[in-house]
Formats: structure tokens, sequence, C-alpha cells
């Protein structure tokens, strides 16, 4: 049986916005199986795509048929929607709903399921009658600071959540915490609630030689919105450069303006700014670097910090508890304690960077024994789990069915 894949979701693979849900399709499509083909409903951020139209795509040696229902070019994506009618979703569901008809007809072509990142998709996929699985990338829409508009409209958020768990065939959360709350929270629902975690390229993202030099370059890829919290990343580069004196770099990968912060002011000057990179480019900016940092005050399994590691190098990280599984303290970085105080988590987080240094130095820390705690989250182990789950709902849908079947069981 011949399967296929669809991902709907408001965002263009071949374009460049970057962050963990985008990471997550782009590799759905590198690693497909040579038993599915993929289909994916998206955005037309390029301009070079006929909306409402199924076109061949090339993407990392993959072809892929995509039917784009919405142009927004990724500069208008670097930033949170302040607006609802500016958010790249609800202008997206526009577009679905515009060329639902023509959306209809692909998905009945042959058997198809669907993958979702977003539980705003979730009812109008089961309207149109193929299964699916639901993502959940993160804490939903937490009562902590943020520039999204979930912070106007957590209830629309939860409603939306609960209407998912309701019609999905599986739900899946990226990390055991997060899994552990939707069960406890949808107690009816919790059979087919689980986890499937995020995973790192090991392709890509391969174990990388510690740069030799006297500088200490310090990493983070994706965007600055606030519950990644950046104003306590500059000042903790800040500390760092206090501590350590010259040779203290801070390298941002992506395409947000770390401007809008007054903090960023202190460590312009100590800053490279890479704008857009794909993995590739990723990749090859973390091999010379000497270590990453996040900041978040929640983050679901965050591919930055595993794509790191994987090119061995440490991460030093305030505390989330799914961190553990990764970051070590002392062998793949150090998670900081959270505490009220931003300037003494800079100064403690700075000083975990110092400690870092000097194992590093010392060859206590190597590359390897960075990379070997992240030797569970490959593409082979996680992703795999996401095409077997597709196959099996496949099978229990469609075995035995032609298309005519197809049409009527798509149909209920």
């Amino acid at each position: 049986m011949q399967h296929r894949l669809c991902v709907i979701h408001s965002f263009d693979p071949c374009g460049a916005k970057v962050g963990g849900l985008e990471t997550f399709i782009r590799d759905m499509i590198a690693f497909l199986p040579d038993d599915f083909t993929f289909l994916m409903i998206g955005v037309d951020a390029l301009g070079d795509k006929t909306l409402g139209e199924v076109s061949r795509v090339e993407f990392r040696g993959k072809s892929f048929d995509f039917l784009p229902v919405l142009r927004f070019p990724d500069d208008k994506a670097r930033e949170a929607a302040t607006s609802i009618k500016d958010s790249i979703n609800f202008q997206f569901m526009q577009g679905l709903l515009k060329y639902l008809p023509k959306v209809r007809r692909v998905l009945k072509e042959r058997p198809t399921s669907a993958d979702l990142q977003r539980v705003e998709f979730a009812t109008l996929v089961r309207m149109l009658g193929i299964p699916f699985v639901q993502m959940l990338h993160g804490e939903g829409a937490p009562k902590r600071q943020m520039d999204s508009l979930l912070k106007s409209y957590r209830y629309v958020h939860n409603l939306n959540e609960w209407m998912a768990v309701q019609a999905c065939d599986k739900f899946l959360c990226v990390n055991p915490i997060i899994t552990e709350r939707i069960r406890a929270t949808y107690p009816s629902q919790a059979h087919k609630i689980g986890t499937l975690s995020t995973w790192v390229d090991t392709r890509t993202f391969a174990m990388q030689s510690f740069p030799k030099d006297d500088g200490f370059r310090v990493a983070f890829a994706g965007r600055l919105d606030l519950f990644k919290v950046p104003s306590l990343m500059f000042k903790t580069i800040a500390k760092l450069a206090e501590k350590i004196g010259p040779g203290v770099e801070f390298h941002y990968m992506g395409t947000s303006d770390p401007e809008r912060f007054p903090e960023f002011a202190t460590i312009r000057d100590k800053t490279k700014l890479h704008g857009f990179k794909d993995a590739a480019g990723v990749a090859e900016v973390l091999g010379h670097v000497h270590a990453g940092i996040l900041t978040s005050e929640f983050e679901g399994m965050p591919f930055s910090v595993l794509e790191t590691l994987g090119v061995g190098r440490p991460v030093c990280a305030i505390h989330l508890p799914q961190l553990r599984s990764v970051i070590k303290d002392g062998v793949s970085g150090y998670l900081v304690d959270r505490s009220e105080s931003t300037d003494d988590m800079a100064n403690r987080l700075a000083d975990a960077f110092v400690t870092m240094r000097g194992k590093m130095w010392s060859g206590e820390v190597t590359p390897e024994t960075v990379a070997h705690e992240i030797r569970d989250f490959t593409p082979q182990r996680q992703l795999a789990m996401c095409y077997a789950n597709h196959r099996d709902l496949q099978d229990r849908k469609y075995r035995g069915k032609g298309l005519g079947g197809l049409s009527a069981a798509a149909s209920h």
C-alpha cells in the first residue's frame, strides 16, 4: 500500500522562515520513506506558485506536492502578529476555506492522513474526513510573557486544544511533561495521548572539533520571541564578557530584530548577526562557536538545543525539566535554576559558561562527550515513529478499499 502524508500548516518549506515547527516539517520531507508520498498544504512565501493549484516541488533531494492557499512573504512573518487580521494563521485559515473544494478533492484522490502542528486546524481536518495526528509542540498558552496573540486569546487556544484532543486519532506531545499535563486535563482521551520528541539530523549536524583559538563564542538560532527572554540572553553575554574579557562573541541566526530589546545595546559590538540560515548553514556556524545558550521560560523540546549538542557544543540554559535528558551538568552543559532576579540569573548563567570553558580547555569535556547525550534523539528513532503512526492509521482506515471506497470513507 502506497501511503500519503499530508501536512497542513501556514508555512513554505522552501522559504526562509526558521523555527522548531519549520524544522519539524522540513525534516519530515527530507526523511520521507520510500512507501510514502508527501502533500504540503501551506503558504507560498516566494511568490512563484499559483494559489489553489498543486505543483511538484524539489526539496533536499525529495519531490513533494505543494498546494498553497495563501501568499505571505517571509519578511512579514519575522515577528509575531499584533492583531488577528495580521496573523498568518488567521489568513491561512481564510485561504483554506476559500480553496476548500480543491483541498477536499486533492485529499480524496488517494489514501491520506494528516499531521497537524497546530490545534487550530483540527476541526476543519476532521470535517474533511481524513484521519490525523495532532502534535503539540509547546505548553500551549501558558500564563507567561509572550508576544504572540496567544497572550490575548488564551481561551481560544484552550478551546481549540480541547476540540483537537476530541477529534484526532492520536495526540502527540514533544516531551513527557506536556504529555502528562494533557492526559490529566483530558483523562477520557488518555488512551490516544503520547509523546513524540523532536530530534537532530546528525548527518547535517555532525560532530565537529572545537575551534582552535582563544575566543569564546556563544550561539543561538531561532526567533527572538518574548518567552525566549532575549533580554536575559543579552545580559548573560555581557556578564560573560566581564568575566572572561576580550574574545567573547554572540552569534545569532534568525530573522528577528534584536535591536527592539534595549539590553542588546550592551553587546552590539560583540554580536554577529547571520540572518536566515538553512540547516547546513546553521551547522556551519555552530562548528565555529564554542557553546549554545537558551533562556526560555517554556519550550517543547527545542531543536536549537539538540542541533547544538549534535555538533558537539555544550549548551548552558535556564532550567527546563525536559532538558535534563540531554543537558548533563558538567558533561554537555549546565542547567541554571530560575530566580526572581534577571541579573542574578545572568550572572549564574555566565558563571556556568566560564566553568564549561575551563572543562573544554582542559579536555574534560570534548565534542564526543557532548554529542553522546543526544544519541537517542535521531530521526531514525523519533521521526520513524511519526511514519509508523500514519501507516497504522491509513492501514486501518483504507485497507481493502479502492478509490471509490476511499471517497465514501472520507465523507464520514
